[in-house]
């Protein structure tokens, strides 16, 4: 009890996931919960591969998805930390063919944009760029992060720059270009160096190479029948079994659970992890506060209402999250299911990782953060 968790209200959380692999809703999954600085509940459940019946393992690895729009979002902030680029430079200061932005009209009819987009508004997703503006597995298979910017600045955007919120992969995408342009460096070696290496994220990758693929599981679709099919296997046919020409920084990452603990220990404890000091504190802050405009309503997703800060969802008033939740509770979550929910008020980390593509709600990941949050009792 030392943690202030009660382990018999926590055996809810268990059951719940325990009850999800039972009912064929979920394969597999490894939830973690830490408090204070250590981690006070880790368990594993179900198959990482179902056809082969092999189990679930703490060191499985796991593709995020759109958990790397945190890492991506940190990495801006590194670079921004040094002087090397402003969170208010227009993107054509990066990319010239965004010089004249015009937007569409709902009649069709194209108008110049007011102003220019910039990172501060790629970072809140405020760019007024379509999250459909091209099919994303064309993307991966037809583009690099050196042409793709070209291609989204031929497509008029959708909403005035820094008006709405949209989610936009190519806008993180853009980011992780931006990176390599400032550094000077291929996004993926910038991680590894100032990122990875430092943390201790020793799978965090764009693949897996082959001395690690009995740890990656396949990932599956909960379809419009509530069945579980394949989506992607671990074999060497796996888009995640060699490197991608596409480095996609809104979603290509795969990495263990420890890894991603790591990397939101650190944001948690304001920019640093043991004796390496990644980022300020005061830019973890600045990061984890709400950006959207003052008069943009909330965001909504699942059953959880929120803000977003840079790169992050944010809670800025408990009341109308309707979940159990504090103020400044901020993470974010990936397509297959792999979500963290970091709270400075509590001093805790909440993650589950699971690999489901889910056509019909199931609410998995709101009920299993309330399952953890009812647990504390000091």
């Amino acid at each position: 009890m030392s943690s202030g968790l009660c382990p018999q209200r926590l055996r809810n959380a268990e059951e719940l996931i325990e009850r999800y692999v039972a009912d064929g809703i979920l394969p597999g999954a490894v939830t973690l919960v830490a408090r204070k600085g250590e981690i006070v509940h880790l368990k594993t459940c179900g198959w990482r591969d179902i056809e082969n019946k092999l189990p679930m393992r703490e060191d499985s690895l796991f593709r995020i998805y759109s958990l790397t729009k945190i890492v991506t979002s940190v990495a801006i902030l590194l670079l921004y930390e040094k002087g090397l680029l402003d969170l208010n430079d227009p993107l054509p200061k990066f990319f010239p063919a965004f010089a004249k932005p015009q937007m569409k009209q709902a009649d069709g009819t194209l108008v110049p944009a007011k102003r220019e987009i910039t990172i501060y508004d790629l970072l809140r997703h405020c760019g007024g760029i379509n999250f459909l503006l091209l099919d994303y597995g064309q993307i991966k298979t037809t583009y690099t992060l050196e042409t793709l910017p070209d291609a989204v600045a031929a497509e008029p955007l959708v909403e005035q720059p820094g008006v709405k919120w949209m989610y936009s992969n190519v806008s993180t995408d853009m980011l992780a270009r931006v990176v390599e342009l400032v550094s000077g460096q291929p996004f993926d070696e910038f991680l590894q160096e100032k990122i990875f290496t430092p943390l201790g994220m020793r799978d965090a990758s764009f693949y897996v190479p082959d001395e690690k693929a009995d740890r990656l599981g396949s990932s599956y679709l909960y379809n419009a029948e509530k069945k579980l099919v394949i989506h992607d296997t671990s074999g060497p046919e796996s888009p995640f079994r060699s490197k991608p020409k596409f480095l996609s920084g809104a979603g290509g990452l795969v990495c263990s659970t420890d890894d991603f603990y790591r990397f939101s220990s650190m944001l948690l404890n304001r920019g640093r992890l043991g004796d390496v000091a990644l980022l300020s504190r005061k830019t973890v802050e600045l990061m984890t506060l709400d950006h959207l405009p003052p008069e943009h309503p909330n965001l909504s997703i699942g059953t959880q209402c929120f803000r977003f800060g840079l790169g992050v969802s944010v809670v800025t008033d408990v009341a109308r999250t309707r979940c159990l939740s504090s103020l400044g509770d901020f993470g974010w979550g990936g397509m297959l299911g792999t979500q963290a929910w970091i709270n400075p008020e509590e001093e805790m980390i909440v993650m589950i990782m699971i690999q489901v593509m889910s056509q019909i709600p199931t609410g998995i990941m709101d009920i299993y953060k309330r399952m953890v949050y009812q647990a504390l009792v000091s």
